[in-house]
């Protein structure tokens, strides 16, 4: 059904779709999907083929327009804010990882995780053989918080719908949360320290959080081995659940 045929259905009353539904609707516009289900559209973007990976970078494009028109919390008129980080890589992904919010290089630079917490999750994932451009990652925040604090219960709240729609297109298997803020985007009443290395079942999507690797770089002496070693093994273990959902 087209967006004009929706509103005439409601005799000309205002409505507001929820956005996952106006991407669906401009998708089914652009690629000439007809008389197809909403969890039928979902199975089509997973395809592997050249169809699919158009429709995913119609989506992403799509959800990178509402994230660069919002102006729902005051992060986007901060001082220290000059762009809004998207999200980046795979959007068929079956694995996204979820930080906390962009610092001063990734507001730089417009990307996630490129500066000194960025460089340490990259020799992470260089251990599992793994391209970071075939995984997606994504922060809960798209906009740098003042001073690189952690972002406010409001903002987070203005930012979900974004990382909510990246969520519900992806559809991935496993999630892998960076420190507290995207562990509690999913468990408010959990902390980081009770929860790391501790499986959160989600719907159909396994979580597993883990520290930020910005905590990792805070450590020092036998703290910092110790920490190395629990952010290695719950990498190694999401990485195993992975692979035992995709057999």
């Amino acid at each position: 059904m087209e967006i004009s045929e929706i509103v005439e259905f409601f005799k000309g009353e205002e409505i507001i779709l929820p956005k996952k539904i106006e991407i669906i609707l401009s998708l089914q516009k652009e690629f000439g999907i007809i008389n197809q289900s909403y969890e039928n559209i979902l199975r089509k973007i997973k395809e592997k083929n050249e169809q699919a990976k158009k429709m995913q970078n119609f989506i992403y494009n799509k959800i990178k327009e509402y994230l660069l028109e919002c102006k729902s919390c005051p992060l986007c008129f901060a001082d220290c804010h000059t762009q809004k980080v998207a999200g980046e890589g795979n959007f068929a992904s079956p694995i996204v990882l979820i930080g906390e919010g962009p610092g001063e290089e990734e507001d730089k630079l417009g990307r996630p995780f490129v500066g000194r917490a960025g460089q340490l999750l990259n020799a992470l994932l260089n251990k599992f053989n793994i391209d970071r451009s075939r995984i997606y990652i994504t922060n809960v925040v798209k906009c740098r918080p003042p001073k690189n604090r952690t972002p406010y219960v409001n903002e987070v709240k203005a930012c979900s719908n974004i990382l909510n729609l990246e969520l519900e297109f992806i559809s991935p298997k496993v999630i892998i949360t960076l420190g507290a803020t995207p562990l509690k985007f999913f468990r408010p009443d959990k902390s980081i320290t009770q929860s790391r290395g501790i499986w959160i079942k989600e719907k159909d999507i396994w979580i597993m959080p883990t520290y930020h690797p910005a905590y990792v770089l805070r450590q020092r002496g036998e703290k910092l081995e110790i920490t190395k070693k629990e952010i290695y093994t719950d990498f190694k273990n999401a990485l195993l659940k992975l692979k035992e959902l995709l057999k």
